[in-house]
């Protein structure tokens, strides 16, 4: 289990690195691989994260089509976990926000922006902790993102 659990999150790290360097296809295959290696672990949180990043390449292709399906999952799966950290539970949010923009669905990208804002404001202290300076950027982009909706 902990050999899979390796093999994934090095998947994951690949996705990522090729992510950063704009081969976003490769990113797609290599986080594919790694969700395949989580689905039987039962770790719900630890999948939903994986997802997440699915639909955001996928959004970041064009492909917005394409990630409904793990958005909706991802949602789901965060519903089963009871101890997804709050920022995974908040970067979901906001893919999901993201995602409901790209596609033109407004009403819920509005919905989806309140509710991660909510998340992300509750993580004043972790952001301070993070970045080491005042303000919370999950919380900024929310409201820059709200008030475009609102127009």
């Amino acid at each position: 289990m902990n050999d899979i659990l390796a093999q994934a999150a090095g998947y994951h790290a690949d996705a990522e690195r090729l992510r950063e360097a704009g081969d976003l296809e490769g990113a797609l295959t290599r986080q594919r691989r790694a969700v395949a290696l989580l689905r039987d672990l039962g770790d719900p949180a630890a999948l939903a994260h994986a997802v997440r990043h699915i639909a955001d390449i996928l959004v970041a292709l064009g492909r917005a089509d394409e990630a409904s399906e793990p958005i909706g999952e991802m949602l789901v799966l965060y519903r089963q976990s009871r101890d997804a950290p709050p920022l995974d539970v908040a970067n979901a949010l906001r893919s999901a926000a993201v995602h409901a923009e790209t596609i033109g669905d407004s009403d819920s990208a509005e919905a989806f922006w309140l509710q991660a804002r909510q998340r992300y404001a509750a993580l004043d202290d972790l952001f301070a902790e993070m970045t080491g300076q005042p303000g919370n950027p999950g919380v900024e982009e929310a409201d820059r993102r709200i008030n475009a909706l609102r127009g």
